[in-house]
C-alpha cells in the first residue's frame, strides 16, 4: 500500500491529493481492524458491507473460502468490483510498472465511485 501511495504523489502522476480531495481513502488490514490471516470470503464480505474496493494481489487460489470461489457464488450486478494485482513480483521491482498500477487504480476509482465497472468482478490493474 506504501508503494501505491508514493506513486500516487509523484509529481508526474500526481493524483494523491485529488483522491483525498473526491473522498476516495486508503487502509491496509490492520488499519481496518483485520487480521493479516483472515479468509478472503470474510474479508471480501467486510469490504462490501462497508462500501470499499478491495485492492488485493491474488490471496489464494482454491478452496470454499477463496476470493475466486467467493465471487463464483456471491458477486452480484452492483457489487464493488475486487481491483487485483496482475503481478506483485513486478510491482515490488519495477518503479514503471508502480506507476502504471496507481494511474489505472486511480482512474478505476474515479469510475467506480461514478458508478462505472458495476458489472466486472474482478478487474486486474494494470490494465495494459
Amino acid at each position: 500500500m506504501e508503494s501505491l501511495r508514493r506513486a500516487l504523489q509523484r509529481p508526474r502522476i500526481d493524483l494523491w491529493d485529488l483522491l483525498v480531495e473526491t473522498g476516495i481513502r486508503f487502509t491496509t488490514l490492520d488499519g481496518a481492524g483485520l487480521r493479516g490471516d483472515v479468509d478472503d470470503r470474510t474479508l471480501w464480505n467486510f469490504c462490501q458491507n462497508e462500501g470499499w474496493v478491495l485492492f488485493t494481489d491474488n490471496r489464494n487460489l482454491s478452496g470454499p473460502d477463496s476470493l475466486e470461489a467467493t465471487l463464483d457464488d456471491s458477486w452480484r450486478f452492483g457489487n464493488l468490483p475486487v481491483l487485483t494485482l496482475s503481478s506483485k513480483e513486478r510491482f515490488e521491482g519495477s518503479s514503471e510498472f508502480i506507476e502504471r498500477v496507481a494511474e489505472d487504480v486511480a482512474d478505476l476509482l474515479f469510475g467506480i465511485q461514478q458508478g462505472e465497472h458495476s458489472y466486472q468482478p474482478r478487474i486486474y490493474v494494470p490494465k495494459r
